[in-house]
């Protein structure tokens, strides 16, 4: 088929489009009635169980769910409660899964090198097949290998298959995480020791954990206490019990946001006594346990003091220390795997190392492995004093940021010696005995009174967006700070303050809801805060944590009462410690919302007036502290999952509330009242402002906002007697919140693009209105009660319009007075919700149907949304009918209608983003075909398949390129065809006669009747008729994608989708159970007969190796074996196992014996191929696969040596294939290798035929395990290659081999002009080679043609007329050696010559293309040759000057230890801009791996003494050398690339002085210059080049000078006279060449040098050579002193001034030695008489003048 395709618009063949699907519901009802087969009896329809909707009961953690006290709640809580406590709702369209395929693959990674490189002696060949040469007839080796075959098959074929590709496996739909409440990363602290120098009184710890970084506290306090049975009986008095749960000493901490910074800070107080902190602390600081007897009679009297203080004060603490540990150094040790048992405590504070290391960076956050650490112990040798004025947090964290800072504490902080001693270890499963936040106890529970765990709860850092689904509702109260200091009155020094919660102002009504602290009451009615001793305007840090009632009413408030606590008591004074000063009190709610935040409030100092709670503590007439100023500080926060703290919801759920009834109009809502008839209006509002609300709150109760939205969308509401149609304004409202949550970037989605929480939601959480009443409806419709208190938890009177359409259906429908039977009753109910639930699913279909702009636009973007809530919806209701309502008569054709609208309006949406948002559209597409794919379970299966005929065709019309429109198709069908029942669905069963008349003739139908029926009817088995793709609707449609992919030629992507899609469906099936019997096997099979046609039809396009198949004109014979030869060889290069490459080889062997002749002859290149691979797996280190692969590797030696041409080249292919697998494979097995080729000796060996064959494969090896060894020092391993490569210059192949396997690994080092120089190589080898064969004048004369590209290649020109004779022995008969080989060749050295930035080689590299092109009119390759000259001659123009082109050095080697390389001289070719120290350090990291501490850099240029070296030692001497030119190349190399191109002489020098010294002073500085000259010239086809001739010539000091001042002037000139002058350039060479401070500079060289004529005549030139330079040199700092004039910006005038006047003084001192003429100069000179005739220079201009 040639499809033809055109852009503007799309023309797809006829057979493309979807042909109309078969009534499948009604073939399916006639085929079950008939009974024909008794296969689709059993099989034909879906199984009964194939949707299940039910109630899954939720975990709970807790034994309990947390709920508040009985009572009556308001319908919000009751909702919330609802919320967390019924069950999930799940639909399950049943799935089977499959098994997964396994991977088969070899382990090859062992490794070895030997140096016996005979094959002969000390190898022992392997076991070698049997029989290999004794089949004489074909059809006895056909039936042997048929046999072979038969045995051992595995039943599911394609497990042996690689998988296919996971990213084409579209149809895996994740299910979501079943919601549960969040916690973080957990660990558990036991405090296992907190002991001081002293025990004398009972001392109280309070642990939590602090985030530096965010400046928060970010857990709940945890309070233990380790005090002994005597320190609690002193506190007796005050403790009237002790709860179980206040016993614990382990908390587990959770931490969602770990950060290198976050702190355990444990403070610690005790027993209120008189004295200051410092005044309680001494005697811990001074004293021991230990000590002498005189301390035990000061400690007893201590304890004694602090019995009395405990009974009287015992209600009261007071701060006494604290101490930190950096808790995430501690996890990160531990995971290190160190032993933390006894951490490095830093001045007592345990810091221990941080592993940065493990700390991976996600996001802004840095993250420790919280799970993985080992358990450790943490031990604290100090603690720090509580300074009374500095307890706040923000002292706390001033604290922290010290420890950090300078890693341990500092001087000023006060310490006190003691030791806590804690363990932390991570939790995996819950640990037994363990108590929730709100004390509860967790599963599993402790079989006897163990010590209970709690658990503490967290503060996050930052923002946590989890859906609440546990009921909480605790307040936390952090009292900060109280300024009395401008009280007059001496009381109000040692302050507490009294904290209680009031359901009234009575006394009686203080509520006991304040959580207890360690060992006493659970729950306890007040709080005192610890007392500063003598501080009027103390700090606090108490944290008092309560569970709030769940129902909040006006009268609810925080009552504060602050006394005065005598902390000594008065003589004669026996009454209460404490004095009143005053009162404050919040109320809990402000206008119905509760009150949390920052508060400041007054103290009133008489006694509370009426009433006072119902009013804030502004108004009351009482006299107030500081005439009503706020003078006490304090924070509430709320963790409940009832409060939202947000208005937006707040006031959306009070309104929600409202419509069910059971409030009072006007309904207060904050500061406003609503009339009844304004509530629509009002909640509209409240609904639109939804999305306005914080991302957090709206997170936290997102499924409580749904199920409300959901309600609204679906029940018609009656509002004062109206109906109210609120659907439209709430299903907007659902997509605004669907559109925020996908576009929030803190949210997940799946690979899908599916929100998170969303596809949560519609799993787990949603259910249709009034569902329970569905689900539960019990015998004689009575709904069961859930959970047995909350059976009253009913609406109270939510009057919808369907609840009073079901009252007055039953009322009517039956007379009052008749009792009607109950099932008849039953099954009316029934009939009724279920109409019911069919209005609430087609009032959704509708709104989604009607939706317009953006809310249209979001609603399809998002259509997986919609889809999944569809089809969640309409599983309930098919569930309520049970199923046995036919599937045509569950939904209305209204409801279809809607269906079939949704369907064509998201397709059309699909085709318009495609063009330019293809990913979104992608997303989309797979959303709608999981959407038919689960209306296949649902609905009618005959119209789900015309839904899938529209998509197809509706699809086709859109004007996107074919391969876009097949992938799209492709995905959308991979879904539907991965359907639990595809096979029934394809009616694989039923056989094409028993399919009803097709409404359009078959294609096969007309066909000619020429051949008999029974053939027609076979062929019509494998074509992909009409008839077909009726009857088997998904498998044709596939089938006719697989067909379209297939016919596009360069789309390799979309053959290989549509490859994949066919085969994990057949996967599919060989692993499913139910198709393991043979019969339903075969059917399965027949349902892809057409497969084999389609192949056929494409065999041209398929693309097996990587080259396509070029159509042969030979006999179609040829075609077939060179195509089975591909094939196989294909399957050779993938990971198979060695059962399947047996018979590989087995058919390779039988293809060699029957057609040899003719693979031999037509099929070179794939012979070559074929050589290589066997190879391959000759080195294998599995014994079965070696010994096939030798087998049959002597077989195809053994037949190409019935013909003498065809065995030369066949010995050249596998020695060519052995070079190229040694050079550039690096997973091959050397010692496997050499074994296989002693096995293919021994076949030769034991062949009478064979004796004479010379087979030497031997040399090849030896270079091998040298390759090996020099691995990792490239330099080495190229020469290597490139004496290889020299040893085969008799043999162009595997010259030319080595040649590409040099190129190869230098541009995998990035060395790109190597790269090139090694294929212009080739390059000159093949037109060597054809001269000789042809003469064409377009053709190069040979290696001379590349002289321009480098004078290099002219070596290749050894290989002549002597050496071979072209196409004799198989000789150059690889696809390189022709013309197109050529070229291919130049066009790759011309890209990598581009990419190393050489365009001018380019250049010449074409100009011996070109004429080649022009020869073969080749004009489409000449526009794209001249296209890329003038890239390259652009990028000259562009980069010309700023090319960095390589860097050189000397590398000398020296000492015995280098074998070959001792006294080896080379020069270095490094990338531009390497320095010194970075070759330096590669060749000493690489050489001291070989000889360790031997080896010695030597870091001068001096000559080598080898006399003076360590003979037991490696020397290598580096130097950096410039390319040198004389003066006469100079005139040729003007440009950068000219003088950095064809480089055969480098330069260096050495500074050195006569006494030794390298530096002196000026008049003794004398420096060599050593001139390199290399074998080769750079670039070459290796990196490193010999040295093969030095010269040295030693300057004198003068001349040194003259050197000097000659550089200075030229730097000068060029840098004046450029074009666009560099200022900053230009000044910097002024500096130092006029700077008046210049050491050495130009005036002190003149002094020395030029201050007096030399007394030596031999210096005279030299001296007046200086001069001149001076002369010329005072001139350019002239030049360049004016330009710098006119460069200058305004505020460099003075500098200007200076340098002029520098200049002007430099000029000035100069200028008598510069005037100083030598006269002797002047005077002719006469010859002098000697053996040496040379004409000297005479000035003869001077002489005239004075003769005259």
């Amino acid at each position: 088929n040639v499809y033809v395709m055109k852009r503007a618009s799309v023309h797809n063949p006829q057979s493309y489009d979807a042909v109309e699907p078969l009534d499948l519901e009604e073939f399916l009802m006639s085929q079950l009635q008939s009974g024909d087969s008794a296969l689709m009896q059993e099989l034909g329809d879906f199984p009964d169980d194939d949707l299940e909707v039910e109630l899954v009961e939720k975990e709970c953690r807790t034994v309990r769910h947390s709920v508040p006290e009985e009572g009556w709640l308001d319908s919000h809580v009751r909702d919330c409660v609802q919320s967390y406590t019924q069950p999930w709702l799940m639909s399950l369209l049943l799935q089977v899964k499959s098994p997964s395929l396994a991977v088969l693959s070899d382990d090859s990674s062992r490794t070895l090198t030997s140096s016996d490189f005979d094959l002969r002696s000390g190898l022992t060949p392997d076991p070698r097949v049997e029989g290999l040469l004794h089949f004489s007839n074909h059809d006895d080796l056909d039936r042997f290998n048929q046999e072979a075959r038969q045995g051992n098959r595995h039943p599911e074929l394609f497990a042996l298959y690689p998988p296919a590709d996971e990213d084409d496996a579209v149809e895996i739909r994740p299910i979501p995480d079943c919601p549960k409440e969040h916690m973080g990363d957990r660990i558990i602290i036991r405090c296992q020791a907190i002991k001081f120098e002293i025990d004398i009184e009972p001392l109280f710890a309070t642990l939590a954990l602090y985030d530096l970084r965010e400046k928060k506290k970010i857990s709940e306090n945890f309070y233990c206490d380790l005090n002994s049975d005597q320190f609690k009986g002193f506190l007796k008095p005050h403790t009237p019990q002790t709860d179980h749960s206040t016993l614990s000493r382990a908390a587990i901490f959770s931490i969602t946001y770990p950060s290198p910074d976050i702190y355990l800070v444990i403070k610690i107080e005790k027993v209120l006594q008189q004295g200051e902190i410092s005044d309680c602390a001494e005697p811990y600081m001074v004293m021991k346990e230990t000590d002498s007897a005189k301390n035990k009679e000061k400690l007893e009297k201590l304890r004694n003091q602090s019995e009395m203080f405990c009974q009287r004060l015992g209600r009261y603490r007071m701060p006494f220390a604290w101490a930190t540990v950096n808790i995430m150094n501690v996890i990160s040790t531990a995971t290190l795997d160190r032993d933390t048992t006894d951490s490095d405590s830093l001045n007592g504070v345990c810091v221990c190392v941080c592993a940065r290391d493990k700390l991976v960076n996600s996001g802004a956050q840095d993250q420790c492995n919280m799970s993985a650490f080992k358990p450790a112990t943490i031990t604290i040798s100090t603690f720090c004093k509580q300074e009374g004025d500095r307890l706040s947090d923000e002292d706390l964290f001033k604290f922290l940021a010290d420890i950090k800072k300078f890693s341990s504490l500092q001087r000023r902080i006060k310490t006190i010696p003691g030791t806590i001693r804690l363990d932390v270890t991570p939790v995996h499963d819950n640990p037994v005995a363990c108590l929730s936040t709100e004390l509860i106890p967790v599963k599993p529970l402790a079989e006897k009174n163990v010590r209970p765990v709690k658990e503490v709860l967290e503060f996050p850092s930052s923002e946590v967006y989890v859906p609440h689904s546990t009921y909480r509702n605790l307040l936390y109260i952090y009292p900060q700070r109280l300024n009395f200091v401008n009280r007059l009155t001496s009381g109000g020094r040692n302050i507490t303050i009294k904290i209680q919660f009031m359901s009234g102002e009575d006394p009686s009504c203080v509520m006991p809801v304040i959580f207890g602290k360690s060992n006493g009451p659970e729950f306890v009615q007040e709080v005192y805060t610890p007392v500063t001793y003598h501080n009027k305007s103390p700090d606090f840090y108490e944290e008092v944590k309560m569970v709030l009632p769940a129902r909040l009413t006006e009268r609810h408030h925080l009552l504060f009462t602050f006394y005065h606590i005598s902390c000594q008591q008065k003589q004669n004074q026996t009454g209460a410690s404490e004095t009143l000063i005053g009162y404050s009190w919040l109320p809990i709610l402000s206008t119905d919302r509760l009150q949390t935040g920052q508060y400041c409030l007054p103290i009133a100092l008489d006694r509370l007036p009426v009433n006072y709670s119902l009013i804030t503590p502004q108004v009351p007439p009482v006299k107030w502290m500081e005439s009503h100023k706020g003078v006490f500080n304090l924070e509430i926060q709320a963790v409940s999952s009832v409060h939202t703290q947000d208005n937006h919801l707040e006031r959306f759920f009070t309104l929600c509330h409202a419509l069910e009834g059971g409030v009072t109009f006007p309904l207060r809502v904050r500061e406003e009242k609503i009339p009844e008839n304004k509530l629509e209006h009002e909640l509209k509002l409240s609904i639109i402002s939804l999305s306005s609300s914080r991302l957090e709150p709206l997170v936290l109760y997102l499924h409580l906002v749904l199920d409300k939205l959901f309600t609204l969308i679906m029940q018609p509401m009656v509002i004062a007697g109206q109906t109210a149609n609120l659907a439209q304004i709430a299903f907007e409202s659902v997509v605004s919140i669907v559109n925020s949550l996908h576009n929030s970037q803190e949210l997940a989605r799946d690979q899908q693009g599916r929100n998170g929480l969303l596809a949560t939601y519609l799993y787990w959480v949603f259910r249709l209105p009034d569902s329970n009443e569905l689900l539960n409806t019990g015998p004689g419709g009575v709904v069961p009660s859930t959970e047995g208190r909350y059976s009253t938890m009913g609406r109270a009177s939510a009057t919808t319009v369907g609840t009073m359409l079901l009252q007055s259906r039953l009322r009517s429908s039956s007379n009052p007075d008749i009792p009607a039977p109950h099932s008849a009753e039953d099954t009316e109910v029934k009939n009724i919700l279920s109409a019911k639930v069919l209005l609430h699913i087609q009032e959704l279909a509708l709104q989604i149907v009607v939706s317009t702009g953006v809310c249209r636009e979001n609603a399809y973007k998002y259509a997986w949304f919609f889809f999944e809530l569809l089809v969640k919806s309409m599983a309930q209701h098919v569930s309520l009918e049970k199923q046995d309502v036919p599937r045509r008569s569950r939904f209305s054709d209204r409801f279809k209608d809607d269906v079939t609208t949704i369907v064509s309006v998201v397709t059309a949406e699909i085709g318009t983003i495609l063009v330019k948002q293809q990913k979104q559209a992608e997303k989309v597409n797979i959303s709608l075909a999981f959407f038919l794919y689960d209306l296949l379970s649902l609905m009618d299966r005959g119209f789900v398949f015309i839904l899938v005929k529209n998509y197809c065709n509706q699809m086709s019309t859109k004007t996107v390129s074919m391969p876009t429109l097949i992938s799209m198709r492709l995905e959308f069908l991979r879904i539907l065809c991965s359907h639990e029942h595809y096979l029934n669905l394809s009616l694989y069963f039923s056989s094409p006669a028993s399919a009803p008349v097709s409404p359009c003739p078959s294609i096969s139908s007309q066909s000619s009747s020429s051949c008999s029926f029974q053939e027609q009817r076979i062929l019509g088995l494998f074509e992909l008729s009409q008839e077909f793709k009726q009857q088997h609707y998904l498998a044709g449609l596939l089938l006719t994608e697989l067909s379209a992919a297939l016919d596009m030629e360069s789309e390799g992507l979309v053959q290989k989708k549509a490859i994949n899609a066919t085969y994990s469906l057949l996967c599919a099936h060989d692993l499913d159970q139910r198709c393991t019997r043979p019969d339903v096997r075969a059917k399965v099979a027949t349902l892809y007969l057409p497969l084999v046609g389609i192949i056929i039809d494409s065999i041209n396009y398929l693309d097996f190796t990587g080259t396509g198949l070029a159509t042969s004109h030979t006999h179609t014979y040829t075609l077939v074996v060179g195509g089975v030869l591909r094939v196989l060889l294909h399957c050779l290069t993938c990971n198979q196992s060695t059962t399947f490459l047996s018979h590989c080889f087995s058919t390779l062997r039988a293809l060699v014996v029957k057609f040899g002749d003719l693979l031999f002859e037509e099929e070179a290149e794939q012979c070559a191929d074929l050589c290589q691979k066997v190879l391959q797996h000759c080195s294998s280190p599995v014994d079965g696969n070696r010994s096939q692969a030798c087998a049959t590797l002597y077989l195809i030696m053994r037949y190409s040596f019935s013909s003498a041409n065809n065995f030369s080249r066949v010995k050249m292919q596998v020695t060519m294939s052995l070079a190229s697998l040694v050079g550039k494979s690096s997973d091959f097995h050397e010692e496997y290798l050499r074994r296989s080729l002693r096995t293919i000796l021994a076949y030769a060996e034991e062949d009478t035929e064979m004796q004479n064959t010379p087979l030497n494969l031997n040399s090849i090896l030896s270079d091998t395990v040298k390759m090996r060894e020099f691995q990792e020092d490239p330099e080495m391993l190229m020469d290597l290659m490139y004496r290889i490569a020299k040893g085969y210059q008799t043999s162009p192949d595997l010259r030319l081999t080595w040649l590409q396997n040099m190129a190869e690994k230098h541009k995998n080092r990035k060395c790109f002009t190597e790269s090139a120089m090694c294929l212009v190589h080739a390059a000159a080898l093949v037109a060597e080679y054809l001269s000789m064969l042809e003469d064409h004048k377009y053709l190069p004369v040979g290696s001379v043609t590349f002289q321009n590209i480098s004078p290099n290649v002219l070596e290749e020109s050894a290989v002549s007329d002597d050496i071979l004779s072209p196409d004799e022995d198989g000789v150059c008969s690889g696809q390189y050696f022709t013309t197109s080989g050529l070229v291919g060749l130049l066009k790759q050295a011309a890209e990598l010559f581009s990419n190393g930035g050489l365009y001018e080689t380019v250049n010449e590299v074409y100009k011996i293309i070109m004429p080649v092109l022009e020869a073969h009119r080749d004009f489409r390759e000449l526009v794209s040759t001249h296209e890329k000259l003038q890239r390259a001659f652009d990028n000259i123009i562009q980069k010309g000057h700023k090319r960095m082109f390589g860097t050189y050095f000397r590398v000398g080697f020296y000492g015995a230890k280098f074998g070959d390389l001792d006294e080896q001289e080379f020069v270095y070719k490094e990338p531009g801009i390497t320095h010194l120290p970075e070759i330096s350090h590669r060749l000493e990291n690489f050489y001291s791996q070989c000889f360790g501490d031997a080896l010695e850099m030597i870091k001068d240029s001096k000559d080598i003494d080898r006399s003076k070296l360590d003979a037991n030692k490696a020397y290598i001497q580096i130097t950096y050398v410039e390319p040198f030119f004389d003066d006469y190349e100079m005139k040729d190399r003007l440009t950068n690339f000219e003088k950095n191109f064809n480089l055969r002489r480098f330069m260096y020098t050495t500074p050195f002085t006569k006494a030794g010294r390298p530096r002196g002073e000026l008049n003794e500085q004398y420096k060599r210059k050593t001139i390199l000259t290399t074998m080769h010239t750079f670039p070459y086809i290796k990196t490193r080049i010999n040295v093969i001739q030095k010269e040295e010539f030693d300057l004198t000091p003068i001349e040194v000078a003259i050197e000097d001042m000659q550089k200075k002037t030229r730097e000068l000139a060029v840098a004046t006279h450029r074009e666009q002058p560099d200022a900053k350039m230009l000044q910097m060479l002024l500096q130092g060449s006029v700077g008046a401070t210049v050491n050495q500079g130009p005036l002190e060289v003149a002094q020395v040098f030029l201050n007096e004529i030399p007394a030596d005549p031999k210096l005279f030139r030299h001296h007046n050579k200086l001069r001149l330079c001076f002369k010329e040199f005072i001139m350019r700092c002239g030049e360049a002193v004016e330009k710098n004039k006119h460069l200058i910006t305004l505020d460099q005038k003075e500098y200007q001034q200076e340098l002029k006047k520098n200049y002007n003084r430099l000029r000035e001192n100069l200028r008598p030695m510069l005037e100083r003429k030598i006269p002797e100069l002047y005077k002719p000179i006469k010859p002098r008489l000697g053996n040496r005739d040379s004409v000297k220079r005479l000035s003869f201009r001077r002489a005239l003048e004075e003769n005259s």
